[in-house]
């Protein structure tokens, strides 16, 4: 699955008090701190990028300039004590707006059908426009797959997706790009289904 997100600009405080609570369960999860070009660094006011890592590396959470990336499949035992902690920060409060993944999403379908349609019309070639098209359908059936697996116990369809959106997705960059904010929006989404439920360790499998 991939990471879920929330909208948050980089906070020191908030990352260490995060690794400060994780570290209660687990005391073999690191803390790393970046520059904004990626560098490791021990300056807190030279940090621009927060990574939390367990005990054999892998990646549990990390906050950038413009978001919280929460990598909840990862967190094993650590799961129930991530939600907490972002509830008591009101994370669950934040509203989800897809205006902007819709309107990005449009673009690339216009971009795509339209401007391609013209060129192919330029250059007497059918064929780059008929591959054009299917990239884009590729691109849209990605999504759709992608969407359907971050719902309940459909973490099956993850992968699948993510080969579909990759080959629709890779022949039409740079303007794929734009189907980002679509993909950042599903996390949000199900980050905020995981902090509203009941029982947040129990949806391990979701």
């Amino acid at each position: 699955m991939l990471p879920l997100t929330f909208k948050q600009s980089f906070d020191i405080d908030f990352v260490t008090d995060l690794y400060q609570r994780l570290q209660q369960h687990d005391d073999g999860i690191t803390l790393i701190l970046r520059t904004k070009s990626g560098r490791k660094t021990e300056d807190i006011d030279k940090a621009c990028i927060g990574e939390i890592r367990s005990a054999t590396n892998k990646a549990l959470f990390a906050m950038n300039h413009k978001e919280g990336i929460v990598h909840y499949d990862k967190a094993g035992s650590l799961q129930e004590p991530l939600l907490a902690f972002l509830k008591e920060r009101q994370v669950a409060q934040q509203p989800v707006k897809g205006d902007l993944a819709t309107v990005c999403t449009g673009i690339y379908v216009a971009l795509i059908s339209i401007v391609g349609l013209i060129y192919a019309n330029n250059n007497d070639a059918p064929m780059l426009y008929m591959l054009l098209l299917t990239c884009l359908a590729l691109t849209l059936l990605g999504l759709t797959m992608l969407s359907h697996a971050y719902k309940p116990d459909q973490r099956k369809w993850s992968l699948p997706a993510i080969i579909v959106l990759a080959i629709g997705a890779l022949p039409t960059a740079p303007a794929s790009l734009l189907v980002l904010p679509m993909i950042s929006t599903f996390g949000q989404r199900k980050l905020q289904r995981l902090l509203k439920q009941d029982e947040p360790a129990a949806s391990v499998a979701d």
